[in-house]
């Protein structure tokens, strides 16, 4: 071995590398600190016990093809059918959040966060209990692992029972209705705009009112859940 030559220097992340949109979408039971498994790496650490079953997400990131990804510590692959496979790579911190410094599990053992596609989004879900002090780590052993399996169908299955409520049921019908509205209105009533009130007719004007009311709904029952 030359002794004259030198290891090339290893870039070591800090928490003054960390984009200020990242810090603050930190959930408050987690915090950044120097990562256990890769001492190169910010890690996320719990600092209040986090229950099993928990969801994080989505998984923030640059939508690019494959080819364009650099490196894959920072990315998800995601299927869309218009796309294909596609990369949510998040490689650069101003375009991810901070589910970007969770690393990488070195062991089933170890491992207490998998991910979970919904909606062709990213999730990371909690395989068991978290402890304060402990370090967040995924990996994805797919559905053959029972735990991982049993949380997965679990998860399709409130999918299942939130898709058939009443509540998603209405503003499914609800839409549909302001849909229709706003069909009519473009096929059958339209004309050219000006900025004079005068331009609608009343019964146009009740039916934009409506519009609106019915979105003003929507977007409640979106706000407020399934």
């Amino acid at each position: 071995m030359n002794q004259n030559s030198t290891e090339p220097s290893v870039s070591v992340e800090t928490l003054a590398d960390v984009p200020e949109h990242v810090l603050k979408g930190l959930p408050e039971e987690v915090r950044l600190l120097p990562s256990a498994v890769d001492k190169t790496r910010l890690g996320v650490w719990a600092t209040k016990p986090i229950f099993r079953g928990r969801k994080f997400g989505p998984f923030a990131g640059d939508k690019k093809k494959r080819s364009q990804v650099k490196s894959n510590v920072y990315m998800w692959e995601v299927y869309y059918p218009n796309l294909g496979w596609m990369c949510v790579d998040a490689t650069d911190p101003e375009k991810g959040n901070w589910l970007r410094y969770v690393n990488w599990a070195r062991s089933g053992k170890e491992q207490n966060l998998f991910p979970l596609e919904i909606n062709r989004t990213i999730y990371y879900k909690t395989l068991k209990p978290i402890e304060p002090g402990e370090e967040l780590l995924v990996w994805y052993n797919g559905e053959d692992n029972p735990e991982i399996a049993a949380a997965i169908e679990e998860e399709r299955a409130s999918n299942r029972s939130k898709r058939n409520s009443p509540k998603t049921k209405k503003a499914v019908q609800s839409l549909h209705t302001l849909n229709d509205q706003i069909s009519d209105f473009i096929m059958n009533k339209a004309k050219a705009l000006s900025e004079d009130d005068n331009t609608f007719l009343p019964n146009e004007k009740d039916t934009l009112k409506n519009s609106m009311a019915l979105m003003r709904h929507l977007l409640m029952d979106a706000q407020a859940g399934p």
